[in-house]
């Protein structure tokens, strides 16, 4: 029984920690387990070398999106392929260097006369993939990588889950269009997809509308506003039913469907105007997308 305790304290020992030698920590993700890619995300690591830092890299696991960190790499050697992940050199890299100092961020060859540099991860993964359009589920990595001066090495490896944010589609008018109420009526249903579940769902008529539509409206909201809170269900009971889905059918759901159709059974009390819709969707993890809808009555 001796033996097998002192083989279980033997196995469950940590590896003791060396205050001579280079490491990376993340004081809000001390595990570094995954983390959602979202606004608020706290991904600053720091980046410790008693030694003083030798040489620091950025390894960027963006698979199938390697290729967009290429813009900012001078080394050849360095820039990302469908196979090889591209590598941020934030000493010897001028590109690379100058990228990072865009975001705020300390690099170049004065950091080797530092002992500690605080990076930003999600600034500087967010300025690599903006503007592209990233497959939603995607897992994009950083693998930091640091020397000191006297050779002394150490990795750690940070993760993130990317969700694309709230997308709005319309089936019957893909570009969101314009309708004209007095033409032969479409189908006017505008569906929702939020991976990240929906958190808010608002539409709000806004100004200019048809003064029978915005008293249709107001006659509808408990505030007597113009702003429909679907997922805070801020709507006298059985108003807009059958056409917006509220409270617990929207909160936590991954869909929903907001049917406009309702505006043609309205247009023989409407004045001429054009009348705007906007609809905003924000998930649990805080991205929002705003679209806007218009009907003309001619």
């Amino acid at each position: 029984m001796a033996a097998l305790s002192m083989l279980i304290l033997t196995g469950c020992k940590k590896e003791k920690f060396d205050p001579t030698k280079p490491i990376v920590t993340w004081e809000t993700n001390a595990g570094f387990s995954t983390q959602e890619l979202t606004a608020t995300l706290d991904a600053k690591v720091k980046v410790a070398a008693p030694g003083k830092i030798g040489e620091l890299n950025l390894v960027m696991g963006l698979g199938q999106y390697n290729i967009l960190a290429n813009q900012y790499i001078q080394i050849q050697a360095n820039k990302g392929t469908a196979s090889s992940n591209p590598v941020l050199d934030l000493i010897g890299d001028a590109s690379s260097v100058s990228f990072a100092k865009s975001l705020g961020l300390q690099a170049g060859p004065a950091l080797k006369e530092k002992e500690e540099v605080v990076l930003d991860l999600k600034a500087i993964l967010e300025e690599i993939i903006k503007g592209q359009v990233i497959d939603d589920n995607t897992t994009l990595s950083v693998e930091i990588k640091v020397k000191d001066q006297a050779g002394q090495a150490y990795s750690r490896t940070a993760r993130f889950h990317f969700t694309e944010a709230p997308r709005f589609s319309w089936a019957k008018n893909q570009s969101f269009l314009e309708v004209d109420l007095d033409a032969t009526p479409i189908e006017c249903k505008v569906a929702l997809l939020a991976s990240g579940v929906i958190d808010k769902l608002t539409v709000k008529l806004e100004e200019g509308a048809a003064p029978f539509l915005t008293s249709y409206v107001k006659n509808r909201v408990t505030d007597g506003g113009t702003l429909l809170d679907l997922a805070g269900n801020n709507l006298k009971p059985d108003a807009f039913s059958g056409a917006f889905p509220t409270g617990s059918s929207v909160q936590g759901k991954k869909q929903a469907t907001l049917d406009f159709a309702f505006l043609y059974g309205l247009k023989f009390d409407m004045e001429a105007s054009t009348n705007v819709f906007t609809i905003k969707a924000v998930d649990k993890n805080g991205k929002e997308t705003v679209q806007q809808v218009k009907f003309v009555k001619r």
